[in-house]
């Protein structure tokens, strides 16, 4: 198979948990160069995914004439200049999300993409997410969803957001779920009502110009346990719920199935055992999986066991890859990069975010923070 050559920036925890073991099982891609200021860090990498260059220096991965595209997985201040870079210098680029760091330098990213003609992939993978995608095709065969809401609440306040400053999630975090919702529903945001108990703890109310209105129950106050994510959309005459990307139900609709379940997610580090088991039980096997690794890697303190076996296995995998506990299942990582590489290849218009979309998502952040910040609605007429 003809594949696309792509180089990585950044080696640090999102691309060892995600970006680099995804690319193993990405058909359409080969990488080539794994590019890091840390040089360890970009050469721990090489060897683990049998990767031939290493680079410090990114300039040095740009001026390679056999890479075709560029994977960026660095800080969010860093996401326009590299990417600005690359554009430039002839590269396609896949960004992690957020697009940029502020609207300004999401403009600038749009300008160098029109500018340049290459192409622009933001990561919003849950678009390729097989769940959402399913739960999507049901919705539009009857009528188009008119409510929907989401719930992602997760451990962000005190795990791995807790270095961030206060009231940004609906940047960095959030803004998948604005991608999503316009990409669900087909549709541009019309306004957009958010109302919070505590920074990083907000209902946002999203009309969109579709007549359906969606909201978001968004909390990092969580605890680390808690399956993070469900969706619930109404459609003409009946309901659809998805549950942590495993299981989907539907109500009211003799042309679709009851129950539909899903595979996990690959991870070479991990046994993959639990992606049937998945596929075979759904919801309850995810709970209980997650429930069970938590307790043993992540909170043995309140689950103590004498069994000198679990003690092992437990520090086994919290040096290994305890990062892995937030990606048992499949939220279209690997789906979303290879789509990516494809259409490098075919010239293909991609259906992934684009830069533009990117740019979309920043300023319906920016339009929640006005609205947590007034009390009031926002008209999103940009």
């Amino acid at each position: 198979m003809n594949q696309a050559v792509l180089g990585l920036i950044g080696a640090g925890y999102l691309a060892n948990a995600q970006h680099l073991p995804n690319l193993m099982f990405t058909p359409h891609a080969r990488l080539k160069t794994v590019c890091d200021l840390n040089e360890e860090a970009a050469r721990k990498a090489a060897g683990t995914y049998d990767i031939p260059v290493v680079e410090t220096d990114y300039k040095k991965l740009l001026a390679d004439d056999e890479i075709d595209g560029v994977v960026i997985v660095t800080r969010e201040d860093m996401h326009a200049p590299l990417a600005i870079d690359a554009l430039e210098a002839g590269k396609h680029v896949y960004v992690e999300k957020p697009l940029a760091d502020t609207r300004e330098n999401c403009e600038k990213i749009v300008a160098a993409e029109a500018r340049t003609g290459k192409m622009v992939a933001v990561g919003f993978n849950r678009r390729y997410a097989p769940a959402l995608r399913k739960a999507k095709e049901i919705a539009h065969a009857h009528g188009g969803p008119s409510n929907i809401h989401y719930r992602m609440a997760d451990s962000y306040h005190y795990t791995w957001g807790k270095d961030y400053p206060p009231g940004v999630r609906l940047f960095h975090e959030t803004c998948h779920i604005f991608d999503l919702f316009r990409w669900f529903c087909k549709s541009e945001p019309e306004s957009i009502y958010c109302v919070d108990s505590r920074p990083d703890d907000e209902i946002v109310v999203v009309k969109m110009k579709s007549g359906c209105v969606c909201s978001i129950m968004s909390s990092g106050y969580a605890s680390i346990d808690t399956p993070k994510e469900a969706m619930e959309i109404i459609a003409d005459e009946g309901m659809i719920v998805v549950e942590h990307f495993v299981e989907m139900h539907t109500y009211g609709w003799a042309d679709a199935e009851d129950t539909y379940r899903f595979k996990g997610h690959a991870h070479p580090d991990l046994d993959t055992v639990y992606r049937w088991v998945f596929e075979d039980l759904g919801a309850e096997a995810f709970r209980s999986f997650h429930r069970n690794w938590v307790r043993m890697v992540w909170q043995p303190e309140r689950h103590p066991t004498d069994d000198a076996v679990d003690v092992k296995l437990a520090k086994h995998f919290k040096d290994t890859h305890g990062h892995a506990i937030g990606y048992h299942v499949d939220k279209g990582w690997v789906q979303a990069l290879d789509h990516f590489a494809e259409c490098m290849l075919t010239g293909e218009k991609p259906d992934t975010a684009t830069a533009r979309e990117g740019l979309i998502a920043e300023r319906m952040g920016e339009a929640c923070k006005k609205s947590r910040d007034t009390g009031f609605p926002v008209k999103t007429d940009w």
